[in-house]
């Protein structure tokens, strides 16, 4: 008993390590797009899912969390972004039993047509557009490793079109499971988008007032956007009808400040879900909510998902997610 309160402090100070970062590295790295959190009941929930996702949704948070499908497990998840941009996401689970649960992921990022301008045509060139596309594509395992801990990861290629040039790189995931064994608290840790560096491999040129320099220049390589995360959840309330579940997430940021994630989840035979969370310490992101029902159907599971997001002075957010076990 002692040794396991022993880790559960060791991961616990590790989250909180991380409060030594004084200044935020925004803007300096690559495939921001793997940040946004793709799952609608997770966004209503603050996004804090490290201990809390039970499906293949939590193969976009911890997943480890995939140990808890049963048989099979389908997400597919849509959110209109900001300025026209469109993110897409689905991933399937199956549990082969005494040899873990193995799945498989994509990620779709579309920006959508946006005019081509120039140093001299700055409010565009007749009608001549762009678009840029990011995407990624895996594979996801997850097993237990005794009765109270499991380790899940993902492995994923990642695409990058930006026009004028295009690069990939591969990545890896890894996430824990702990169970407590104290009344229902659970204990989730993550390492996402840990991997090489992107490398474009063209040459740019630079503008001084409109004139360009003589020389061309070459891209610099840069990082992923690793993020640290560590969770608990627990559910305060239960009975055979209702369900009442609280998770607190502290996420570590490769290029920002360390955020807290704050949600909470009302179950009512679960089948009808109301969500409510708040994430503290973010450049524009607060408050969100959502609801969602799920509903048996010949034998199978059906569920959808619906997330609000406010973002202050940008746009307000949109999800939407469809769940299929069977």
């Amino acid at each position: 008993m002692l040794r396991k309160a022993s880790i559960i402090v060791l991961l616990f100070g590790l989250a909180l390590s991380a409060q030594g970062q004084e200044f935020a590295k925004v803007g300096t790295m690559g495939a921001n797009f793997l940040k946004i959190d793709l799952d609608a009941r997770s966004v209503a929930m603050g996004s804090a899912s490290m201990a809390f996702s039970n499906d293949a949704g939590a193969t976009f948070g911890n997943p480890a969390g995939l140990v808890f499908v049963e048989g099979s497990s389908f997400i597919a998840n849509y959110a209109p972004w900001f300025v026209d941009i469109n993110l897409y996401g689905a991933a399937l689970a199956h549990n082969f039993g005494p040899y873990g649960v193995f799945g498989a992921h994509f990620i779709y990022l579309d920006s959508g047509e946006m005019d081509v301008t120039t140093s001299d045509d700055q409010q565009g060139t007749s009608g001549e557009t762009f678009s840029v596309s990011d995407f990624a594509i895996g594979l996801s395992y997850a097993r237990r490793l005794t009765d109270k801990f499991a380790i899940g990861g993902n492995a994923r290629w990642i695409h990058e079109d930006l026009w004028v040039s295009a690069t990939s790189v591969f990545s890896v995931d890894v996430g824990l499971l702990y169970d407590t064994g104290f009344q229902s608290l659970q204990l989730g840790m993550s390492i996402r988008n840990f991997g090489s560096k992107f490398n474009l491999p063209d040459t740019y040129q630079d503008f001084d007032n409109g004139v360009p320099l003589s020389e061309q220049s070459e891209y610099l390589p840069f990082d992923l956007p690793i993020e640290f995360s560590f969770g608990v959840a627990m559910d305060p309330f239960k009975t055979s009808n209702q369900r009442l579940s609280v998770a607190i997430d502290a996420v570590h940021p490769s290029d920002n400040l360390e955020r807290i994630h704050l949600g909470a989840e009302y179950a009512y035979f679960e089948t009808a879900f109301l969500r409510g969370g708040y994430i503290l310490r973010h450049d524009t992101a607060g408050l969100n909510l959502g609801a969602g029902i799920s509903t048996p159907m010949s034998g199978y599971q059906l569920g959808i998902d619906y997330a609000f997001s406010n973002y202050t002075i940008l746009d307000n957010v949109h999800r939407m997610s469809l769940r299929f076990n069977f």
